[in-house]
């Protein structure tokens, strides 16, 4: 199935039922559970149809409190906390059967110039020592057969360059808990806040897994208990998602049953334009 960019957005796009409670559909799959990036990326796009035009949504502040069902629409309620002279503050949840399974505060800004600096960029693999996301999986369901945890169809619509780490090695090595990929959306984007729905959806990919790269474990190991417990994601710049980014995410540390991972996104300049932060579960179960 070939899932273009006009079908990814259309899909983060809530729909309104009234001026603050808006659906969302889920995009194809055959998991269960719905991917936590797009709960973030449709809940962007509610906190937006609320708020000015003039102001741009600077941060997003989750929490993952129930894992969705992908065979179930999302409701999605949207509470305005304040509209003051430069920011916008917004509440949203999302619900599904009568239960929250997500909550999020967003805050807007109109945009303005001031003080500017930012940290060194890292030293950015090549694109070229990297593969595509989609041959990876390919390899993974050849060689791990009995594995059903696969990308759905609907990444096609974005190009995603990396070094996966997810369990063709069998126990994998333990490494420094850091990793990073290139993507791009593969096609046209027109509002900057579609820009920013694709940041949204992106930033959750492969994030949880970075602190378990400083243990003999993956997501997809069947000992392995593992949720994005809550999420943070912060803009910084104009962003064009159709052009290549690269997504730098690195675990300061993990225990009580947690990892923390953090991670920024930049241009192929060295512009850092987004950042964010996650604590997830990790907990692998005793045999």
């Amino acid at each position: 199935m070939n899932f273009d960019l006009n079908q990814l957005i259309s899909h983060l796009k809530v729909k309104p039922v009234n001026d603050l409670q808006f659906c969302g559909q889920n995009l194809p799959g055959k998991r269960r559970a719905v991917f936590g990036g797009q709960v973030m990326a449709q809940a962007l796009s509610a906190t937006i149809q609320t708020t000015a035009e003039d102001r741009l949504p600077h941060s997003l502040h989750c929490h993952f409190l129930r894992a969705g069902d992908i065979a179930l629409p999302i409701d999605f309620d949207v509470t305005i906390i304040r509209d003051g002279g430069s920011f916008s503050l917004r509440q949203v949840s999302a619900q599904q059967a009568g239960k929250t399974i997500f909550m999020a505060t967003v805050s807007f800004q109109k945009p303005e110039t001031g003080l500017q600096h930012q940290q060194a960029a890292p030293a950015m693999v090549p694109r070229e020592d990297m593969i595509s996301e989609w041959d990876f999986w390919q390899r993974v369901q050849e060689e791990r057969p009995e594995l059903t945890y696969l990308r759905p169809d609907n990444f096609t619509a974005l190009e995603i360059l990396s070094r996966f780490r997810l369990g063709v090695d069998s126990p994998p090595p333990q490494e420094d808990p850091k990793q990073s990929f290139w993507f791009k959306a593969n096609g046209k984007l027109e509002a900057q806040t579609d820009h920013m729905l694709v940041v949204a959806f992106q930033s959750d990919l492969l994030f949880l897994n970075t602190a378990l790269h400083a243990h003999p474990y993956t997501l997809i190991d069947p000992d392995v208990q593992a949720a994005s417990l809550d999420h943070c994601l912060w803009f910084y710049d104009t962003i064009d998602a159709t052009d290549w980014l690269y997504y730098d995410m690195r675990s300061p540390l993990s225990g009580g049953g947690r990892g923390l991972n953090h991670g920024f996104f930049y241009t192929e300049s060295g512009r850092l334009v987004a950042s964010t932060a996650q604590e997830g579960l990790m907990r692998v179960r005793a045999k």
